[in-house]
């Protein structure tokens, strides 16, 4: 009987988000055939509690830069205090970039003495995750998941670049993250994959299906949107739209479901467009299934997204949705005009994509129809992982 190989997987923490839910199910179907190790950096997330018990679980937790710094006064290491000042001056100057951060993970030893036949960065576009991987597991094979976008500066991409072209492979959440990530970095693509993100429909269905804690009120159009609350999320645009839309005519409400760094700014929009009764943050639901079932539009405004987990569960949830044209991933879920609407990512376009939804019902239907017939679960996907780590 062949013994199972050992994979490791990094993540930050398992707080509520589309990455980590997709880990999350990756690791879960990974297990079937592997010994999966979970490799932590904060023990702290709503997602903890869905941790399966057959995933051995690693809490990594780094030594800050002030203890690190006092101890090698008290040693008087006076090469490291020196390195020390620089790490420390080059953060104060806002200029703490990704071999200042090096500078940090390489004073730190091996996560553990286990070597692993593959460790992933699941979060391949942090430099934190991407920096542990690189020096401080043991690995046979070495892999970075890009999920998004990258909006950095030009040096960033450069010294990226050096980490990413040690990697044995990447793999990418869509054929638009593949293409955008090629424009910014110089890679062998025969060492880049295309993955489509695995979905557990089974409990997508049933958690919808529970009490929601908030109920919509059917004399309204409800529009629903879920994700993390940042800028790139384009949840700041939804109090403008719903001003917009309820001055077109529409009878309208907005759920947002979800919480981040922008929070303050959509609520100073709510109230700048004198929305608090008709836009509504709900903050973070480890069950978001039984709103976006009981929605009559889901709604991505997203400026940047790679691949949308929520337009995939809205999709199984037979929704209508309205995704924005930068959200590249996008093109690889929807078909425009066939099974939902990609519009530009303006208060405009998503004002315009939406009321036409509400006036042409029969549209809405074709949409719930249509997008049914998606196969948003990712089946088969894992045999690409496999076929590379048993190469």
């Amino acid at each position: 009987m062949n013994k199972k190989k050992k994979v490791a997987v990094l993540l930050p923490w398992l707080k509520m988000g589309g990455t980590n839910k997709i880990a999350l199910h990756f690791m879960k179907e990974l297990s079937q055939y592997c010994d999966v190790t979970l490799i932590l950096s904060q023990y702290t997330g709503e997602l903890i509690s869905q941790l399966p018990d057959n995933i051995n679980l690693i809490v990594d937790t780094m030594r800050p830069f002030k203890e690190i710094f006092i101890e090698d006064a008290k040693k008087l290491r006076f090469s490291r205090i020196v390195q020390g000042v620089i790490y420390y001056g080059r953060i104060k100057l806002k200029k703490d970039n990704v071999d200042n951060y090096r500078y940090l993970v390489q004073r730190h030893g091996y996560v553990c003495d286990t070597e692993f036949d593959c460790a992933i960065s699941y979060h391949g576009q942090s430099p934190e995750r991407l920096l542990n991987l690189m020096y401080r597991i043991h690995a046979k094979k070495k892999v970075a998941w890009i999920h998004g976008e990258f909006d950095n500066t030009p040096d960033h991409y450069r010294r990226m670049n050096l980490y990413y072209n040690q990697l044995d492979h990447m793999f990418f959440v869509s054929n638009h993250t593949l293409n955008s990530f090629m424009d910014r970095f110089v890679m062998d693509r025969d060492k880049c994959t295309v993955y489509y993100n695995p979905i557990d429909r089974q409990e997508i269905e049933e958690k919808a299906q529970q009490p929601c804690e908030v109920q919509f009120d059917s004399e309204y159009i409800n529009l629903l949107t879920v994700g993390r609350v940042s800028k790139e999320k384009g949840q700041d645009m939804i109090p403008a739209i719903t001003r917009n839309l309820i001055d077109a005519g529409h009878k309208v409400r907005w759920y947002i479901i979800g919480d981040g760094d922008n929070r303050n700014i959509v609520e100073k929009a709510v109230k700048e467009y004198q929305m608090e009764d008709n836009v509504f943050i709900l903050g973070t639901k480890t069950n978001p299934y039984c709103y976006m079932v009981a929605c009559d539009i889901y709604v991505q405004p997203s400026y940047t997204e790679g691949y949308s987990t929520t337009i995939c569960e809205a999709g199984m949830l037979g929704k209508a949705i309205v995704g924005t044209k930068p959200s590249g991933g996008i093109y690889d879920q929807i078909t425009d005009g066939v099974d939902g609407l990609i519009v530009d990512a303006t208060a405009d376009g998503l004002t315009a994509g939406i009321s036409k939804l509400i006036s042409h019902p029969s549209l809405r239907h074709q949409f719930e129809e249509k997008i049914r017939e998606k196969n948003f679960e990712g089946k088969g996907e894992i045999q690409k992982f496999l076929n590379f780590l048993n190469e």
